[in-house]
């Protein structure tokens, strides 16, 4: 297999196929759909894993279709509700502490804003990590041509959990990128609200994109002589 340049001709080279305009494309197109699916909140981890599995499919080509991601989206929903309710939970007590902050209102100011600060930081790291991880309990059937769920919803979450935590510290680089990645979503909101639109697929390409290279930096241990 070849990677492709920007034009979409194969530049020879082993690795995932990668056409850089069509990523562009599939990235801002998953990420509106991430955005639509995440409105309830108690749904964006199932909807950030489906979008995480929906761009490794269409970087690995294999069906990329907007019929296989709302598949994936209804195969997290199982199992992913007490981490929903927990994410919106956390969503509404940091987007409080911001508020009251801004208006001068919030008690303890300097210390309770900073630890705000770093625990979204941190959450939202983990949080990335964990919809990333979830995916990797997806059997793909390259026979059958199609993804299999094999492991029961509440387990896969269970292992994706433990998966993140452990990633997160063993591939601190890795949360660094995710770190500088949920920094400058931050940033582009910032500059212009209306990049919220965005965001979902930055985020969920950025998910990917580490998972990716976490893979790739463990190597398989060499054989005894």
């Amino acid at each position: 297999m070849s990677t492709m340049n920007a034009t979409g001709k194969s530049s020879g080279n082993p690795g995932i196929p990668v056409n850089r305009f069509a990523l562009f494309a599939e990235t801002i197109l998953a990420g509106v759909i991430v955005l639509l699916l995440s409105i309830p909140l108690v749904t964006a981890p199932a909807a950030y894993a489906a979008g995480v599995a929906h761009l490794e499919r269409h970087l690995s080509g294999r069906d990329d279709s907007l019929r296989s991601l709302w598949g994936n989206f209804r195969r997290a929903l199982p199992g992913s509700w007490k981490m929903g309710i927990t994410t919106a939970a956390a969503a509404v007590v940091i987007v409080l502490n911001l508020l009251l902050a801004l208006v001068g209102q919030l008690p303890g100011r300097a210390a309770i804003l900073p630890a705000t600060l770093i625990l979204a930081a941190a959450g939202a790291v983990l949080f990335l990590r964990i919809a990333a991880n979830w995916s990797g309990a997806v059997t793909w059937d390259g026979d059958a041509g199609r993804e299999t769920a094999d492991v029961p919803g509440p387990q896969r979450w269970a292992a994706a959990y433990a998966g993140a935590k452990a990633d997160s510290l063993r591939d601190w680089s890795g949360s660094l990128l995710l770190l500088a990645a949920v920094f400058m979503a931050v940033v582009f909101v910032w500059m212009l609200q209306a990049l919220f639109v965005i965001v979902p697929g930055t985020l969920v390409l950025a998910a990917a994109g580490i998972k990716i290279r976490s893979h790739r930096q463990v190597k398989p241990p060499r054989p005894l002589r």
